[in-house]
């Protein structure tokens, strides 16, 4: 596992998560908690509502490799969006971020295999334990071709565990797509809507391994 690190705290955390050897960190202006519905005046209401027992949550600060750009942040601005879309309060509960962010910084070595993250769980006293990292995202012009293409090639890893069914996984995974470079317009930020769409997909293991 590479020990140099750019890392920067996803938008679900006020924290960020500062590896050692990290060269620089960044930490986004905002956080992430599944969202809860507004308090209703009405304690009757309340009462009759039926009770759901919330999935205790832990997300690992999304992990950006050194050589990968950031642009302002994006990439976990968008980590942030697409965890927000899939684990909604109450089917999901955020744990306090700080034991997060400790267990992480002591399994840095280790913390994409099943031994790993089950310790950031028994740390933080999470249920379900995302890790997401972008080790690679590369964005190329061919001019070989008889029309210019913009190509996309991004990889990372994943991991998640779940204590309550005792299910984990984890994937190095891998994400391409090109374009011609004449259709793409200038306000479209093709390469982070393609890597919106890596999220998405990974995160969507997580989901699956809860059931």
């Amino acid at each position: 596992m590479k020990k140099f690190w750019q890392v920067v705290t996803a938008v679900c955390f006020s924290v960020a998560l500062a590896l050692p050897l990290a060269k620089s960190t960044e930490a986004a202006g905002f956080t992430f908690t599944p969202s809860k519905p507004a308090e209703s005046g009405s304690t009757q209401a309340t009462e009759m509502a039926p009770k759901v027992k919330s999935i205790k949550l832990a997300v690992v600060p999304l992990m950006i490799g050194e050589k990968v750009e950031d642009n302002e942040g994006k990439k976990p601005i968008i980590y942030s969006n697409e965890l927000a879309k899939l684990f909604q309060y109450p089917e999901y509960d955020m744990v306090d971020s700080e034991p997060v962010r400790k267990a992480a910084l002591m399994q840095q070595d280790n913390l994409f295999t099943k031994e790993g993250i089950e310790a950031v769980a028994k740390a933080s006293g999470a249920d379900v334990v995302i890790a997401l990292a972008v080790d690679k995202f590369d964005v190329n012009e061919d001019y070989m071709r008889r029309e210019p293409m913009t190509t996309l090639n991004y990889e990372g890893r994943f991991a998640t565990i779940n204590m309550i069914n005792g299910k984990y996984k984890e994937d190095n995974w891998n994400y391409g797509a090109e374009m011609e470079t004449g259709a793409l317009s200038p306000r479209y930020d093709w390469p982070h809507t393609e890597f919106a769409k890596a999220v998405r997909r990974e995160l969507k293991k997580a989901v699956k391994n809860n059931k």
